[in-house]
């Protein structure tokens, strides 16, 4: 396993960087050389299956094992969701077609009705009519899609496509931590959205909208937990279709916004990228009120993943970089990639990894904050049945999560339990909720503390007290320094 270190020069915009948080970022080379992998799916199983499109193969990473296995799919694939551990979605642009395999075994194909259409993203619908309902852009048609297939037959013949190891680059990257000052455009909450009736059509498994005429690209969509559609289109409003009316809603952004990657985050507020300042930008629906953060140094944001509540996670094409803007501090950071990497999609895996592919560096690749590591707690406790050998702490916005390694005789009774919150000046800090790691032997033990701030605004802690309990009450004890500044 190959591994270095990238070197980041740290530019200062007229304010001081704020204390960086090094990411582990690991990059995995795809056999196929310049097979230009597009994007990427997570199965439940831990796969990472991703699509390459001038490889016209669908590709299926293993990250534990360091193997990657294709599968030939004889056309150029570009979006790309995995249901369950092996049923994989695609769209074929060049075809004018969908399709769903199983990885070791046979699939299915259905044409879409529009011609020239070029199918381009896959987004997992909350509900829908079909089997399984996904929406899709017809990014050349100006139109929005639903498959919702009643049922989905693949032929059964099983394959056998051998997993190939694969040497990852691992690079320690610090980031160019830089203030910026937002951009606030009110909305007029008065004055409700345009409205329009979209003509649709359904035709088999699809339904299509009709966004605009003429058509205009549809470059992105997301579908927000409503099952309402928004979706961009170049220099123009967000757009949200609701399907159950048939009507768009039109929601104005600044002039001169060219908006591309989008995604709805809590309490509806829309997230999208634009590509003109360039920004990342969020709607709050109710109102109308946009607020844009441009990136210091960025070239051409593609695609935004929401970290609720922390922030948003961001690609930068031609920047070659992974961002990440907190709103709440006004802050974003940047994770140089190596040159020519060229990120075109970002993706959080349910462990909160942050995942990418590479169009031109032909891999793909996984951001991993380095947690702040700690030596063995020192100090006196109340008894030497119990102690915390190590830890280890990662921390962002309002959440952390806490590795813990301790070792218990049971001299004070079982079940016990051990958690961690943070202080100040030696007292437990307000308005923190904490999970528990359940002890349920003596012995050596280890298990992981999720703590989240609760309050509002922003605070900072200089501690973090480690317990252990039982019904006997708090018989082990120790605080460590740790500073950290928690935000909404």
């Amino acid at each position: 396993m190959k591994k270095l270190c990238l070197a980041v020069v740290a530019v200062v915009w007229g304010a001081a960087l704020a204390l960086p948080q090094t990411a582990q970022i690991t990059l995995w080379p795809v056999p196929t050389p310049g097979s230009l992998p597009a994007d990427l799916s997570f199965s439940s199983d831990g796969m990472v299956f991703f699509s390459e499109f001038s490889g016209g193969k669908i590709g299926k990473l293993d990250p534990q094992a360091n193997t990657i296995a294709e599968r030939d799919v004889g056309a150029n694939p570009l979006g790309i969701w995995v249901e369950g551990q092996q049923m994989i979605y695609f769209t074929l642009p060049l075809e004018d077609e969908l399709r769903a395999v199983v990885f070791t075994s046979g699939g299915a194909g259905w044409n879409l009705p529009t011609s020239g259409g070029w199918p381009k993203l896959l987004v997992p619908a909350p509900s829908g009519p079909g089997i399984v309902n996904l929406w899709l852009n017809e990014r050349l048609a100006g139109k929005v899609v639903r498959f919702s297939p009643s049922q989905v037959s693949v032929t059964l013949p099983l394959f056998e496509f051998p997993p190939q190891p694969v040497t990852p680059d691992i690079l320690e990257v610090e980031p160019v931590v830089i203030p910026v000052s937002p951009e606030f455009h009110p909305g007029n909450p008065a004055l409700p959205p345009p409205i329009a009736l979209v003509p649709k059509s359904t035709s088999g498994p699809f339904t299509e909208w009709t966004t605009s005429n003429p058509p205009q690209y549809v470059e992105d969509l997301a579908v927000a937990p409503d099952g309402s559609v928004w979706f961009t289109q170049p220099y123009s409003a967000l757009s949200r279709l609701d399907p159950s009316s048939d009507t768009m809603l039109f929601y104005n952004v600044p002039s001169g916004t060219n908006p591309l990657g989008i995604e709805v985050g809590p309490g509806g507020k829309v997230w999208f990228t634009d590509l003109t300042r360039p920004a990342i930008g969020r709607l709050d629906p109710s109102t109308g009120n946009v607020t844009l953060w441009t990136i210091p140094g960025g070239v051409q944001p593609v695609e935004v993943a929401v970290d609720a509540p922390s922030g948003v996670w961001f690609a930068d094409r031609e920047g070659n970089a992974i961002g990440f803007l907190s709103p709440s501090r006004d802050e974003i950071s940047l994770w140089r990639l190596p040159p020519g990497s060229y990120p075109v999609t970002v993706k959080l895996a349910p462990d909160g990894s942050v995942w990418f592919v590479c169009e031109r560096g032909n891999t793909i690749g996984r951001l991993e904050i380095i947690p702040v590591l700690g030596p063995p707690p020192v100090g006196p406790g109340t008894t030497t049945g119990c102690n915390f050998l190590s830890y280890s702490v990662f921390q962002f916005g309002r959440r952390a999560r806490v590795q813990l390694t301790y070792q218990y005789d049971g001299a004070y009774g079982l079940p016990a339990w051990v958690t961690a919150v943070p202080t100040i000046g030696g007292s437990d800090a307000p308005n923190f909720d904490h999970t528990e790691v359940t002890v349920a032997a003596a012995g050596i033990g280890s298990g992981v503390v999720e703590i989240t701030y609760t309050g509002v605004g922003l605070l900072e802690t200089d501690g973090l007290r480690l317990y252990m309990y039982s019904a006997a009450g708090i018989f082990c004890e120790r605080v460590i320094d740790f500073r950290a500044i928690w935000g909404p």
